[in-house]
């Protein structure tokens, strides 16, 4: 319990500063905000999705960014085909996803959830240019800020004593 109470206060205050940062930003809520608030928020659950530690960061941080690309190329190729229209974009869309999933085989892209939710970030997010920036500064703060987090609660941990002892049942005569 002493564990998911550093993490809960360190989280909680990093989240509560993301958010107030996040929107008293210009352009906060609207598509040209160059800081997404629940992009941060995707990354921050990813990371710890990803085992945490700097091997969660580096998972999460290569595979999102992977994603986004991933998402604009397939904006990219059906844009390129206008005239297909959805079927053009269904198309885009399968390679693109076939694409997230055999890049695994490359060890620090090998996190395929990270990949599909940076993509989906990047449309989530617009999926324009303004969308990439947007994407991609969101992502890694929310990265970095996971990774503060799990310091944080290194920290906060030892300050809050130990553990109660567990309290001995009776047990009952049969």
């Amino acid at each position: 319990m002493k564990r998911l109470l550093a993490l809960g206060t360190s989280i909680g205050v990093l989240a509560g500063v993301l958010t107030w940062v996040g929107f008293s930003l210009p352009g906060a809520g609207t598509a040209a905000a160059v800081l997404v608030v629940w992009v941060g928020f995707a990354a921050w659950a990813l990371f710890y999705a990803a085992g945490g530690g700097t091997g969660g960061l580096g998972k999460t941080v290569a595979s999102t960014l992977s994603g986004v690309v991933w998402g604009w190329l397939i904006i990219q190729a059906a844009t390129a085909a206008v005239a297909g229209g959805a079927l053009v974009l269904g198309i885009a869309v399968a390679v693109g996803a076939f694409g997230m999933c055999v890049q695994a085989a490359w060890k620090p892209l090998a996190f395929i959830p990270g990949a599909f939710v940076g993509a989906a970030c990047f449309f989530g997010t617009g999926a324009s240019g303004a969308a990439v920036l947007a994407s991609v500064v969101s992502l890694v703060v929310g990265a970095l800020l996971a990774f503060a987090s799990e310091k944080g609660a290194d920290v906060i941990e030892p300050l809050l004593g130990k553990e109660p002892a567990a309290t001995p049942t009776a047990s009952r005569p049969a």
